[in-house]
C-alpha cells in the first residue's frame, strides 16, 4: 500500500561542502514516521517529475487555477499540522538502507504522482504525492539545500530539470559522428513532447570550424528562448559541449519530427544531426 503524506520534513547530509543526500522524513497513514535519503541524481529525478506538474499548474487559468490554489492553501495548512521531527543524530547516523538507489514515476494522473522508490537494500515503497502536495514538497527541498548553504546546487539541479539529454556529440572531419547516449527511462521521456537537434560551430586555435553537437528531448520549440536557454546549459553537463565554455560559438536547432508516443531511435537521432549539419551555410 503507498504511503500517503500527511506531513514532511526535509535536511541535508553533506560532508564539508559536498552535497550527499537530501533526507526527507514523511508522516503517513496512521502517524507513522519513516526517513529517505535522496542522492543528488535521485533527487534530480524526482524533480524532474514534480517540476513537469508545476509547469502544467502554471498553464491553469481563471476558475480552475483558483480552485487548485484554494486547495492548496487547505492542504498546505493541514501538512504543517503534521511536521515530523527531524533529529541531528538521524541525519548524522543516516540508515544506509534508507538509501534511494533509484526512482520511477509508476502513475501519474490529475489527482497525484505515486513514486516506486527502490532502496539500497533492494526492497520498494510507494510514495504518493497528491496533486496539491506538489509545490510544498519542492519549497520544502529547495529550503533545505539554501538552508544548508548550498546555493549553487539549487541553482544546478533546477537547470537541468526542463529537458532531457539523449546524445552528445562530436562531428568528425570524415563525417562520422562520435557519440555518448544517455539512458533515460520512459518515464521520463513521457513527460517531454519535442525531440530537438542541436549543432554548435566554433573556430578551434587553428581558426578551424570544429562542430559538435546534441539531440534531447523538451516540452521547448526548436525557435523558443527557452529552447536556446537550454542550448548555453547543456554546456555545463555534457562533457563533449563542456569544451565550448568561453568560445564564441555559433547554435543551430532544429526539431526532429516524429509521431506521438513514439521514441526515436539512435540512427533517427544521430541522421537528424547529420542533416543539419549538412545544411548549414558556410562560413
Amino acid at each position: 500500500m503507498p504511503l500517503m503524506i500527511k506531513g514532511i520534513n526535509t535536511g541535508v547530509i553533506r560532508h564539508d561542502n559536498n552535497f550527499l543526500a537530501l533526507a526527507l522524513k514523511v508522516k503517513y497513514q496512521r502517524n507513522k514516521e519513516t526517513l529517505f535519503f535522496f542522492p543528488p541524481l535521485v533527487l534530480r529525478d524526482v524533480l524532474i517529475a514534480l517540476e513537469h506538474r508545476l509547469f502544467q499548474h502554471a498553464s491553469l487559468s481563471g476558475l480552475p487555477q483558483e480552485k487548485l490554489e484554494r486547495a492548496k492553501r487547505s492542504t498546505v495548512k493541514k501538512m504543517h499540522a503534521h511536521i515530523p521531527q527531524l533529529t541531528g543524530p538521524e541525519l548524522a547516523q543516516a540508515d544506509i538502507s534508507r538509501r534511494v538507489s533509484s526512482v520511477a514515476l509508476t502513475e501519474n494522473n490529475d489527482s497525484h504522482l505515486l513514486f516506486t522508490l527502490t532502496m539500497n537494500d533492494d526492497t520498494q515503497t510507494q510514495l504518493c504525492v497528491e496533486e496539491t502536495q506538489i509545490e510544498l514538497l519542492v519549497i520544502a527541498i529547495v529550503q533545505a539545500i539554501n538552508n544548508a548553504g548550498m546555493h549553487e546546487l539549487a541553482i544546478r539541479l533546477s537547470s537541468l530539470l526542463d529537458f532531457l539529454p539523449l546524445y552528445d556529440v562530436d562531428c568528425r572531419e570524415t563525417g562520422e559522428l562520435e557519440y555518448d547516449s544517455y539512458d533515460q527511462p520512459d518515464w521520463k521521456q513521457t513527460l517531454f513532447s519535442h525531440y530537438l537537434a542541436l549543432i554548435y560551430r566554433f573556430s578551434d586555435n587553428e581558426g578551424k570550424d570544429i562542430t559538435c553537437g546534441a539531440v534531447i528531448k523538451t516540452r521547448s520549440n526548436s525557435d523558443s528562448e527557452e529552447a536556446k536557454a537550454i542550448s548555453r546549459r547543456l554546456m555545463n553537463f555534457s562533457p563533449r559541449l563542456g569544451k565550448l565554455k568561453g568560445r564564441a560559438c555559433q547554435v543551430f536547432i532544429r526539431a526532429i519530427p516524429h509521431a506521438q508516443q513514439q521514441a526515436l531511435s539512435l540512427e533517427q537521432c544521430l541522421r537528424a544531426l547529420h542533416h543539419l549539419r549538412a545544411s548549414i551555410p558556410q562560413n
